[in-house]
């Protein structure tokens, strides 16, 4: 275990000297908190933002310059990539290339619950974005149950499906999710659903949910009961369910939503955090949502879904946190994407991938 933990060490310093020590000057910033923008520089130095705001770079110091440009967070995808694909590195190639440098797996309710198994490959390759896991309710409810998962289950599997609930939990996980819709899942009982979610909050752990129909009852009241922090995971928003979110929070119930729509080909899930539109792509999405302000815009790609999970250096811009960044033209963001930074190494340059695997797997 010494030997490993000094392999990742070295392997974290290797990976460390790829990344960009430059500072972006000039750039319109928008930090992922909401606030107004405003103008000044970023300086990236050992994969962190070493400083932000109005500064004077320093002689020697190399400069990027982003005049009139978007400089904001890395988007927090919570609903995109696949295992498959990231493994072969073909999905964070098409995330980068829309802006995101964080990706939520297992919101399918599948996500593995050896946590520690699944990610350490990624430790010693790293993956071109950041990925942080779930686990899922239909493993666990499997692994317990067997084929015969088709019922209620007892008292006993529902204590030894919490017991992997909070070892995926101590391993790593960000949350359990489930996805009510789909076996074993869907055979579910609220008592067994309450259980686990109790289990994830013990360790601050959110609980996503794909809800049984279009009603939003049972999850409100799982977040109720279990006091866990809820997303919500639809495929649209009605009124009803507009009205149901927000008596559920003048409640007290601490609860998110976001929608998600495939992509043209029907090969890619992409979520569009509490909005309704059915666009295609997350550069789409900042162009086509005129309702509100940009800064509003950006909250909901970045601070917004990096807070459902407590992410609490992810979907920011501020001192001493990792620079995952992207820049793009304010008035022009549908044609794409200018830079992107994977924890401060350039992941996107002048719209092309580099192939640089600076990603990094969260615990």
């Amino acid at each position: 275990m010494r030997l490993l933990r000094l392999f990742l060490l070295i392997l974290l310093l290797v990976c460390s000297a790829f990344a960009e020590d430059l500072v972006l000057v000039n750039g319109i910033i928008l930090d992922g908190s909401g606030k107004s923008r405003f103008t000044g520089n970023v300086r990236i130095r050992d994969g962190k933002i070493a400083d932000i705001g109005l500064f004077k770079p320093a002689a020697g110091e190399t400069l990027l310059n982003v005049k009139s440009m978007i400089v904001a967070p890395g988007f927090v995808d919570l609903e995109n990539l696949s295992v498959a694909a990231l493994e072969k590195d073909v999905g964070a190639t098409s995330s980068i290339s829309q802006g995101i440098t964080t990706a939520i797996l297992g919101s399918d309710g599948t996500g593995p619950y050896l946590i520690e198994e699944f990610m350490q490959p990624f430790d010693e390759k790293p993956p071109g974005v950041n990925v942080a896991m779930l686990v899922g309710h239909s493993t666990v409810r499997r692994q317990i149950m067997g084929p015969d998962y088709k019922r209620s289950a007892n008292e006993d599997e529902i204590r030894r499906m919490g017991e992997l609930v909070e070892n995926a939990m101590r391993q790593g996980a960000f949350g359990l999710a489930s996805d009510l819709r789909s076996e074993p899942a869907s055979f579910s009982t609220t008592d067994e659903l309450s259980a686990l979610a109790k289990a994830a909050a013990r360790f601050g752990g959110s609980l996503f949910v794909h809800p049984r129909d279009v009603t939003i009852h049972e999850p409100l009241e799982l977040a109720r009961t279990a006091k866990v922090t809820l997303q919500l995971s639809l495929n649209k928003l009605t009124a009803t369910v507009l009205a149901d979110l927000d008596k559920a929070r003048m409640q007290g119930i601490d609860v998110g939503s976001h929608i998600y729509s495939f992509t043209e080909s029907g090969r890619e899930l992409r979520s569009m955090l509490q909005n309704p539109s059915t666009a295609i792509s997350f550069a789409q999405f900042l162009r086509d949502d005129k309702a509100v302000t940009l800064e509003r815009v950006i909250l909901k790609l970045t601070g917004l879904p990096a807070a459902r999970i407590a992410l609490r250096e992810r979907g920011v811009l501020r001192k001493s946190v990792p620079a995952d960044i992207v820049v793009f033209n304010p008035t022009l963001p549908s044609t794409g994407l200018k830079y992107v930074f994977v924890n401060g190494t350039l992941a996107l340059k002048d719209g092309q991938p580099t192939n640089a695997r600076s990603g990094q797997a969260l615990r």
